[in-house]
C-alpha cells in the first residue's frame, strides 16, 4: 500500500468518514458523549451545510494536487482544511445518532471518499 493511500485512509478514519461510519453508533465511545450537547436540529443542519462546503473545497484542492504536485499554495490550503476539520469527530459521533443527519452525512461522506480515494473503493 502506498504511503499516500495509507495517509488518506487514516485521515478519513480520523474524521469518521468511511462508509462504515454508521458503525460508530454501536461503539462504547458514544456512551461517553453528552447526548444533549449536539442534539439541536438547527445545529445539525448548520454542521451539514458547513461540512458539505468543506467537502467541496477539499475535493477541489485534491484535484489540483493531482494536476500540480508542486503548487505550494494548494498544499497549504490542504493543511488548512485538514486543520479546520480537527475536533469534528465528537460532533459527528453525536449527530450521527439522528436520522435527519445520518443519511445526508453518509451521502456527502461517500461522495468525498469516492472523489479523493477511488482506489479504496470496495
Amino acid at each position: 500500500m502506498s504511503n499516500q493511500i495509507s495517509t488518506r485512509r487514516g485521515f478519513l478514519q480520523k474524521l469518521g468518514l468511511t462508509v462504515g461510519a454508521a458503525a460508530l453508533i454501536d461503539t462504547e465511545v458514544l456512551a461517553e458523549v453528552n447526548p444533549n450537547k449536539y442534539s439541536n436540529v438547527e445545529d445539525r443542519e448548520a454542521f451539514l451545510t458547513r461540512y458539505e462546503k468543506w467537502v467541496d473545497q477539499y475535493i477541489d484542492v485534491v484535484e489540483e494536487e493531482k494536476k500540480n504536485k508542486k503548487n505550494i499554495a494548494n498544499k497549504k490550503r490542504i493543511m488548512e482544511l485538514s486543520e479546520e476539520a480537527n475536533g469534528w469527530q465528537e460532533e459527528i459521533k453525536e449527530y450521527i445518532k439522528h436520522d435527519d443527519f445520518k443519511a445526508k452525512y453518509l451521502e456527502v461522506s461517500k461522495r468525498f471518499a469516492n472523489s479523493i480515494t477511488p482506489e479504496l473503493e470496495a
